[in-house]
């Protein structure tokens, strides 16, 4: 088992009297006393995530209210105290306010509006959260109760869960802002902004595309539609995350990919319930960006392939037949509309080829996160033909649908 080297030692403020405290604040119990010290692990394995550092520990403690002994697992996620791009892209509290919001406010008002209709959606509970002295997300770790991390989905099948997830989420979202004419603006952060910062690594996943017109005679065709791609590629990507003008506006989750959510897998390793973490770039604007992550981030490519429009539609039936059931009055979009929606926001999907589709070739706890983040490493697969032949399929689709423009 590998761990990120941030997680390795705790800050001393992650202290018996700190998780006392939290205890007492967060069940409403002063008397409240640890019965043994809390011993903190690493959070997650290396390169399972970034924006934040991860510990996990038992919280064991009585009170004079309950004479028994009470133990809960939590998970928690601090601000990087290490100088570099991690602690940079922190530097401000406003993506630990988000996550904050959505675990005390959002998913349970959420969760609530969806139980009345006979649906369920779930998350981890919430235990603590502040931004001073220093921000915290404190979560009840459900790792113990039989949720697991997988890896890409390889089937339809197993791939159903996850669409009914966000499907709810949206949906569940619209209604909110339907009745709350404070919530759009509560998620309206310039989210792009945040993204801009791994300009390194966008510049070089482009780079390495142009070494591949330039090194191959079949990507030849590619380089100067690429050049073109790119000369408004910043202002593209921060205009992205703006509300719609054109289609009906969500809560994105944001970051919604393969890592960022727990399974419960069957006996016959079938998945049957899927859970989503991670909601610290969740935004107002449109279902598109969650969509190119559903087909790009979580399903194998083959399974992609195999099934892009039918994932697209599950999706759309199951949204669209929550907002009716849970009452919404306004226009629901057509089918044709999310189409139309999502040929309009390709560019994030060629921009998660460029970046993203050498990574099912290399094996993560092997890459440098900070120094691929920062555009310094080498693409070890650029001469790999699977990876050469996806990229031309994939680019070729994008030429000639438009999102690659003709020169």
């Amino acid at each position: 088992m590998t761990y990120n080297q941030d997680e390795l030692e705790a800050p001393a403020w992650l202290s018996d009297e700190f998780f006392c405290n939290v205890m007492r604040e967060s069940n409403n119990d002063p008397t409240i006393e640890l019965t043994s010290a809390c011993v903190l692990r690493p959070g997650t394995n290396k390169g399972d995530h970034y924006a934040s550092v991860m510990f996990r520990t038992t919280v064991k403690y009585r009170s004079t209210r309950c004479g028994e002994e009470k133990s809960v697992d939590i998970i928690m996620k601090t601000k990087p105290e290490a100088e570099g791009l991690k602690k940079e892209l922190l530097e401000d509290d406003t993506l630990f306010a988000i996550e904050i919001d959505m675990y005390s406010k959002t998913l349970p008002e959420m969760a609530r509006m969806l139980k009345e209709i006979g649906e369920e959606y779930k998350y981890p509970r919430f235990i603590y959260g502040t931004l001073k002295p220093r921000a915290i997300l404190i979560l009840e770790d459900i790792s113990g109760q039989g949720w697991v991390m997988a890896d890409y989905i390889n089937s339809l099948d197993d791939m159903k869960p996850t669409v009914k997830d966000i499907a709810m989420f949206h949906a569940a979202s619209v209604m909110i802002e339907n009745s709350d004419p404070t919530f759009a603006r509560r998620y309206a952060y310039a989210m792009g902004e945040k993204f801009s910062g791994f300009e390194g690594l966008i510049k070089k996943s482009f780079g390495d595309l142009m070494q591949l017109t330039a090194s191959y005679s079949k990507f030849a065709h590619f380089a100067k539609p690429l050049e073109k791609f790119q000369a408004n590629l910043r202002e593209f990507y921060i205009s992205l995350y703006d509300p719609s003008k054109t289609y009906q506006n969500v809560l994105i989750h944001g970051d919604f990919h393969y890592k960022n959510m727990l399974h419960k897998i069957n006996e016959q390793g079938r998945h049957t319930d899927t859970i989503l973490l991670d909601y610290q770039v969740c935004c107002w604007t449109s279902p598109a960006i969650d969509l190119y992550y559903l087909l790009d981030m979580i399903p194998t490519q083959e399974v992609k392939d195999n099934h892009r429009s039918e994932l697209i539609y599950l999706y759309y039936q199951q949204y669209t037949d929550l907002l009716k059931r849970l009452g919404f009055l306004g226009k629901i979009p057509t089918m044709l509309d999310l189409q139309i929606e999502l040929l309009g926001y390709a560019g994030l999907e060629l921009v998660h080829y460029a970046i993203f589709s050498s990574m099912r070739y290399m094996d993560p706890t092997a890459i440098d996160i900070e120094a691929m983040l920062k555009g310094e490493i080498d693409n070890p697969v650029l001469n790999n033909p699977e990876f050469q032949k996806l990229m031309h399929i994939e680019l070729t689709r994008f030429l000639h649908q438009g999102t690659l423009p003709s020169v």
